[in-house]
């Protein structure tokens, strides 16, 4: 190999694709990390969710949501800890979530913050595609119901 063409590869770490400043992808990229104050909040209440799961004793998800699904006044840290194991350990690829009060969002979260977003606004097609779309197919009835039960909770609060 010469050396002028050695000089103009690109080392390993550096690899990543990078859009234009200009280029209409960007501009999409960078306004779906644009979170309103709300959102925002939601959030870091879901990084500590997300954080405090870690913590919890590792259980059988298909065990865990027979019993949250026979008791329809579940509490919010349970149906969180057991979505986020959930996600953790049933995800199709490793889910990247920040820690609490990262200023940077990543894809994962606005995943998350879209699938919300579905159940929410009544979009329960959407929201099982979104679940689809991040879940094993063996998982992905129950985190189905565990983000459904998780929004409610969060909304009655």
């Amino acid at each position: 190999m010469s050396a002028s063409a050695t000089r103009l590869s690109l080392p390993d770490h550096d690899s990543r694709v990078l859009a234009f400043p200009r280029c209409p992808t960007a501009e999409r990229m960078a306004a779906s990390r644009l979170l309103s104050s709300e959102q925002r909040t939601e959030l870091e209440r879901l990084r500590w969710f997300a954080l405090r799961s870690q913590l919890a004793p590792r259980s059988d998800l298909e065990q865990a949501c027979y019993i949250l699904a026979g008791q329809p006044t579940a509490s919010l840290d349970r149906l969180a800890t057991v979505f986020f194991r959930g996600l953790r350990e049933r995800a199709s690829s490793e889910m990247v979530i920040y820690r609490p009060g990262a200023a940077a969002v990543s894809d994962d979260e606005c995943w998350l913050l879209r699938l919300l977003a579905a159940w929410r606004s009544g979009q329960d097609t959407a929201a099982g595609a979104l679940v689809s779309w991040r879940v094993e197919p063996s998982a992905r009835r129950w985190m189905r119901f565990l983000s459904s039960a998780m929004v409610r909770a969060l909304d009655a609060l």
